[in-house]
């Protein structure tokens, strides 16, 4: 079992023992891992390159027009606060900084945060 994987079951194993919202904290690298952030492909200039191109889609025109066209469960934003970048799941507006788009949805009830080095 992948690193990835073993984080797969263990948050698929808290959504299903609880029906609360949980709050997970994650590293960039458990992240990356068990989400698998989409390359923006109409931007060759784009932001937040994980390793396979730039990532970051606008909140404008056509990327924007691609974000809302995925499910929602797949859909994170970078934001930027007091203690710095930080992705988020879901789609935010104040202090956004652009969104991410991933192949693999949050698990429902569940709240997750990705503190980004500074």
């Amino acid at each position: 079992m992948t690193h990835g994987d073993s984080i797969s079951a263990a948050l698929a194993a808290d959504a299903a023992s609880s029906k609360a919202p949980q709050y997970l904290e994650l590293t960039e690298d458990d992240f990356l891992d068990r989400f698998h952030v989409t390359p923006n492909h109409l931007s060759d200039t784009a932001g937040f390159d994980f390793g396979e191109g730039g990532c970051l889609f606008e909140a404008s025109g056509p990327e924007l027009a691609f974000v809302l066209a995925q499910p929602p469960s797949r859909v994170w934003t970078i934001v930027e606060g007091d203690d710095g970048m930080e992705i988020t799941d879901g789609m935010h507006v104040v202090n956004r900084l652009g969104y991410l788009v991933t192949a693999r949805s949050c698990p429902p009830n569940t709240t997750i945060s990705v503190l980004l080095d500074a």
